[in-house]
């Protein structure tokens, strides 16, 4: 079990604990000596490594996306904190969990699956409720969406934060259909649950977030909507125009032709889950960058990507910091 997390490694300290290996390059020094230039993760945070004196003769071999048990120190090298490995190698993967090396949500997994469910169980009869519960209640595909990031970097990109995302935009549908009665309220839930559903399978975090070879081919948008169609073959006699509106949704949901989707929102439904999706995904973006800044000095967040600004540094509603997220 890990017992060490990068946010607590203090200089000069011993270490000797499990890291999930970011990255990996073998260089040369200025006198020639060979090494391993490394960037290490677990959830709380990344850290470089240098291992000295690597051979590939007597250096036990290690890829990318392996966890790994390393034995050495903390150093300081020009201000910032980095390991100087001195002893190296895999870690069986039965001894480990993915939580522990991975940014990961603050809220249960299994507690936001059984929220939705109920929510999806909750609705009148009908093809659509049985078409939702055919996705959620596939056991492959529940168990992805349990751990699937929302995106790999941008917004909710940690275990969890596709459901974290989900969970938030069906609060909110409901609200918009309260507000907006003549909406259809199962509909709008339907399409939140379904737009990003293809990130399930466009995205690897077995170990690190990559694309999968798939998700790199066809992208998200293409791969939820074969993932709905199949299951809406499955359901005798469901109604055309639903299944094309459905459709729509999926295909829409980026909201402009030049932002990835293939069709513009064409009805109320489809705007107010592109909406929704956007106004969501970048309020996550915005309390992320709060959270990783919340001691920089001065006024101003640095540069977010995802947004491409800066941001005012504005007191929380509360008047508490916002923190940043570490492992339950």
């Amino acid at each position: 079990m890990k017992q060490t997390y990068i946010r607590d490694l203090k200089p000069d300290s011993p270490v000797h604990d499990t890291f999930l290996v970011q990255s990996k390059e073998h260089k040369i020094a200025s006198n020639g000596a060979a090494y391993l230039d490394l960037s290490l993760r677990d959830t709380t945070g990344a850290i470089p490594g240098k291992l000295w004196d690597y051979s590939e003769r007597t250096t036990p071999a290690f890829e990318v996306d392996e966890i790994v048990e390393i034995t050495g120190h903390v150093e300081s090298y020009r201000g910032t904190a980095q390991l100087r490995v001195r002893k190296i190698a895999v870690c069986p993967s039965e001894d480990v969990s993915l939580l522990d090396y991975l940014p990961r949500t603050q809220r249960d997994p299994e507690e936001m699956y059984a929220a939705l469910l109920e929510r999806v169980r909750d609705m009148s009869e009908s093809p659509l409720r049985a078409l939702i519960l055919a996705v959620v209640e596939d056991a492959a595909i529940a168990e992805r969406l349990k751990l699937a990031p929302a995106a790999m970097s941008y917004h909710h990109a940690f275990l969890g934060g596709l459901l974290e995302h989900v969970s938030s935009l069906l609060a909110l549908a409901d609200r918009m259909a309260d507000h907006y009665p003549w909406l259809r309220r199962d509909l709008l839930l339907a399409g939140v649950i379904f737009h990003d559903l293809g990130k399930t399978a466009e995205l690897n975090f077995t170990r690190g977030f990559r694309y999968s070879t798939r998700g790199q081919l066809l992208g998200h948008i293409m791969i939820g909507l074969e993932m709905v169609q199949e299951k809406i073959r499955q359901i005798p006699d469901f109604p055309a125009e639903l299944k094309d509106q459905i459709e729509h949704i999926i295909l829409s949901h980026h909201g402009k032709l030049e932002f990835g989707s293939p069709k513009e929102p064409m009805f109320p439904e489809a705007l107010v889950v592109h909406y929704l999706d956007d106004l969501d995904s970048k309020l996550e973006a915005m309390h992320e960058q709060y959270a990783a800044d919340q001691n920089r000095p001065g006024d101003w967040t640095g540069r977010n990507p995802a947004l491409k600004r800066e941001l005012l540094k504005v007191a929380p509603k509360d008047g508490s910091q916002q923190e940043p997220r570490k492992p339950e």
